[in-house]
C-alpha cells in the first residue's frame, strides 16, 4: 500500500514538473518589456494581452502632407481606464518612423532599438513623450508612422494591461502615388494562438489527473 502510494506520488510529482515546463514554454511570451522592447514589439505588445478598445495610441501634431525638411513637434500619446499609480510604471511605446529624423526632447527616458524608438526604465513611468522630427529632403517620397502604446496598471506583471496600434503614412507635398496606409494588425498570430492553446491544454490535463 506505502509502496503504490509513493509510486503514484512520484509519478504524479513528475506529470507536474512536465506540466509545468509546458506551460512556462507556452506562456514564454508574457515577459514585460519595462526598460523599452526592440523589434519583437513590431507586432504589438502581445506580451501584455490583446488589443484593447479602453486604451488609445496617437500621435499629436502630425502633417497632412510634409515639405522638404521641415521641423514638426509632435507627441506620442497613450490613453487608457486604466488608472494612473503614482511612482510606479504607467506604459509604453514602439514607435516606428521609415524615414527622417526623429529626435526626442528626453533622451533619459528614451531610446533607439532595432531601428525603432522606445522608452527605458525612467521614461515608462508616464503616458506620453515629446519628439520632433525632421521630414526627408525628398518631398516626393510619402514617410510611415507606426505606434504601439502600452498602458500599465503597475502591478509588476503584464495582468490588467491594455495597448493599443496606431498607423498612418503621411506624403511630400510633390508625392504622386498611391497612398498605401499601414495595416496595423491588432490580431493574435498563429503562434500566439498555438502558444495559448498549448498552455491551456495543460492546464486541462493537469486539472484531470489531479481530479481523477
Amino acid at each position: 500500500m506505502t509502496s503504490h502510494w509513493v509510486k503514484m506520488r512520484f509519478s504524479r510529482q513528475h506529470c507536474v514538473l512536465f506540466l509545468l515546463l509546458v506551460s512556462s514554454l507556452g506562456f514564454s511570451s508574457t515577459q514585460s518589456f519595462p526598460s523599452g522592447v526592440g523589434e519583437s514589439g513590431n507586432d504589438g505588445c502581445l506580451c501584455h494581452g490583446g488589443a484593447s478598445n479602453n486604451t488609445e495610441s496617437y500621435l499629436v501634431g502630425l502633417p497632412t502632407v510634409f515639405e522638404s525638411n521641415q521641423t514638426f513637434n509632435l507627441t506620442l500619446v497613450i490613453e487608457s481606464n486604466i488608472a494612473v499609480q503614482s511612482n510606479s510604471s504607467q506604459g509604453g511605446f514602439r514607435l516606428l518612423v521609415s524615414e527622417g529624423v526623429v529626435e526626442f526632447a528626453n533622451q533619459n527616458q528614451t531610446q533607439e532599438i532595432d531601428d525603432g524608438w522606445t522608452h527605458t526604465g525612467e521614461g515608462n513611468s508616464q503616458r506620453s513623450w515629446n519628439f520632433t522630427w525632421v521630414a526627408p529632403q525628398d518631398n516626393t517620397s510619402s514617410v510611415e508612422f507606426i505606434v504601439f502604446g502600452n498602458a500599465v496598471n503597475g502591478n509588476g506583471n503584464s495582468m490588467g494591461d491594455a495597448w493599443d496600434s496606431f498607423g498612418v503614412t503621411i506624403p511630400g507635398s510633390s508625392f504622386d502615388g498611391t497612398l498605401i496606409q499601414p495595416d496595423v494588425d491588432q490580431s493574435y498570430s498563429l503562434t500566439d494562438f498555438s502558444l495559448i492553446i498549448g498552455g491551456l491544454i495543460a492546464i486541462l490535463v493537469f486539472l484531470y489527473i489531479v481530479v481523477k
